[in-house]
């Protein structure tokens, strides 16, 4: 497998981790580099996990179609990523004019320690005790977020080819390197419209990967 196209891969998984970061900076959220270490490790894991599962569901499926199905699925996700990117986008434009409250996503709920986690939409609300600082327990909840869809995209990665260990190590660079360059291009400029359309971005990539294992 080409290291280009699994570089290509991880920094399409990474990406949302580029504008959680640009995000931060904007609002001037700190994120130390041991939470961005866990986040980026988070979404490793969910990579691995999801890698696994491509690997055993590819044992029951003709060696002539895992290719082709894990390049549907990689264009699956990529349209799925860029219609809810876009949909996000213009609903807060929308919202700019009526309410700016942010759709939740989904919700932990942890008995023992008392605490109701909201993981958003939007970034900044993984900051829940709202202390202007993203803690290794608030970023372990956004790496679970963040990683949602790494899950997913390595179902089809393994399908078309990609080899796990090499993938998660790099998906877990470039989370870390894209999250800490994020936070700091955030902290220099002043248009939170910059985050909105790079989020655009990733769904893209996985539609042109997909494409390229069809084709």
């Amino acid at each position: 497998m080409n290291l280009i196209a699994i570089f290509v891969l991880a920094l399409a998984i990474s990406l949302d981790g580029f504008v959680v970061g640009i995000t931060y900076g904007l609002k001037k959220i700190e994120l130390s580099y041991l939470s961005t270490l866990i986040i980026s490790i988070a979404s490793g894991i969910a990579i691995l996990l999801s890698m696994s599962l491509g690997s055993f569901l590819s044992k029951f499926i003709a060696s002539v179609w895992t290719s082709k199905i894990g390049g549907v699925i990689l264009i699956g996700l990529g349209i799925w990523s860029f219609y809810d990117a876009l949909h996000q986008l213009l609903v807060k434009n929308q919202d700019i004019e009526k309410d700016d409250t942010p759709k939740e996503l989904f919700t932990f709920k942890i008995n023992s320690l008392g605490l109701i986690v909201n993981i958003l939409h939007e970034p900044v609300k993984a900051d829940f005790d709202y202390s202007g600082a993203i803690n290794n327990q608030e970023a372990l909840f956004l790496g679970i977020a963040l990683s949602l869809d790494a899950f997913g995209a390595g179902i089809g990665a393994v399908m078309v080819g990609y080899p796990p260990l090499t993938t998660v190590f790099l998906v877990i660079g470039c989370n870390f390197i894209l999250l800490n360059g994020g936070l700091q291009i955030g902290k220099q400029v002043t248009c939170n419209k910059l985050s909105s359309m790079l989020r655009l971005l990733p769904g893209l990539i996985l539609i042109l990967l997909g494409l390229t294992k069809l084709f």
